[in-house]
């Protein structure tokens, strides 16, 4: 999809211009689709990793463990920059996602303070105040028809 986009709205900003730094977008996105995301969904659905009874606790630990360590990764990553590649781009929202989930599950990552100060900094962008208002009035529409 960002692809897409990028190539649709090239000023829009959505990957980086240059060739180069485009596939190391590419990547970080694909990590966070490949390397994040699998380990916050075992700890929103364990059961449907592994059915065993009482299993859920080892499931979420385990995943805790790995998004421990790939979040010390993006740390690193963001280690002095505002964000991966200096100025916005998709790569950051897809980070920014993650880092988000795992904190919707009480994870405590704080240790990881370029982690901390990228999401802080994307919460002030207005395009994602306005997403995050948007999510919250769904949400509230749904518990509503519940």
């Amino acid at each position: 999809m960002a692809l897409w986009m990028t190539r649709s709205f090239p000023k829009a900003g959505i990957l980086p211009a240059d060739s180069e730094t485009e596939v190391k977008a590419i990547s970080i996105m694909a990590w966070c689709a490949s390397g994040i995301h699998p380990h916050l969904t075992r700890i929103n659905s364990p059961v449907k990793f592994c059915d065993t009874p009482g299993s859920e606790e080892s499931i979420n630990r385990l995943a805790a463990k790995e998004l421990d360590h790939v979040f010390g990764i993006g740390d690193g990553m963001l280690s002095g920059r505002e964000y991966f590649f200096g100025q916005w781009c998709a790569a950051d929202s897809h980070f920014f996602w993650t880092w988000r989930r795992a904190t919707q599950f009480g994870l405590d990552f704080s240790k990881y303070r370029n982690c901390v100060a990228h999401f802080e900094r994307m919460q002030q962008r207005p395009a994602v105040k306005k997403a995050l208002e948007f999510e919250k009035q769904v949400q509230a529409e749904f518990a509503k028809a519940a």
